[in-house]
């Protein structure tokens, strides 16, 4: 019985996650379940969680720039293109990423107002 016990309790200390972590994952099923506004919320709880904690390792830095993005690419889906330009820029700060970089663009060419090619 020991044996078991010496076997699977590594396996459950390695596979305990943060409170930052679960937060992002009950984000992106609210995002996949068009949640939108919930999704919101746990995406800005993993950005607290981790502020709070002020940890600088590589991995909270990445979560938190995803939280970043996350948030961009919802409110970029509420059409509020001005707070997803904000978000995008914070992920790119924390991380430059291709990905992040593109998104922004998209939402910027949103932003911008339609030309008007008619002539009088």
């Amino acid at each position: 019985m020991y044996k078991i016990f010496y076997i699977l309790f590594p396996i459950l200390l390695l596979s305990c996650k943060s409170d930052a972590e679960l937060a992002m994952e009950r984000g992106i099923a609210l995002y996949d379940w068009n949640k939108l506004d919930q999704a919101i919320i746990e995406f800005n709880k993993v950005k607290y969680l981790l502020n709070y904690t002020k940890d600088e390792s590589l991995a909270s830095v990445e979560l938190l720039a995803q939280a970043h993005f996350n948030l961009g690419i919802t409110y970029a889906k509420m059409h509020l293109y001005s707070q997803a330009e904000q978000e995008l820029l914070t992920a790119i700060e924390l991380i430059p990423s291709k990905e992040y970089r593109d998104v922004l663009n998209m939402v910027r060419s949103k932003m911008q107002p339609a030309s008007d090619n008619t002539q009088s």
